[in-house]
């Protein structure tokens, strides 16, 4: 016999811009579709310091006037219109592909 039962997983739920305060919720409006969140351990030898633990959250203003001219922009796979006949990712994996659209 089996008893289920349900635990609460954690799970952040509000975003705070380290730069400018804008703040966002996950589940409101565009939810953090406009934030960078990073998050990494500095390796040995870093100008950071070694083993340093580093975090930052940016909204995309913060992130475009910071690091702006250092971004390399370029149009995202999801965003790109599908060639009829094109070979997608997902069809390379499997071998198989995906029927003509308007059929």
């Amino acid at each position: 016999m089996r008893t289920k039962d349900i635990k609460p997983t954690p799970f952040v739920s509000h975003l705070r811009c380290d730069r400018c305060g804008v703040e966002a919720e996950h589940d409101v409006g565009e939810g953090f579709n406009d934030f960078l969140q990073i998050e990494f351990d500095a390796s040995w030898g870093s100008a950071i310091g070694d083993g340093t633990h580093v975090e930052v959250d940016l909204c995309h203003t913060c992130l475009k006037q910071t690091l702006g001219p250092w971004l390399r922009l370029s149009e995202s796979a999801w965003n790109r219109p599908r060639s009829v006949g094109a070979i997608q990712p997902s069809e390379q994996a499997s071998g198989e592909a995906d029927p003509p659209a308007g059929d």
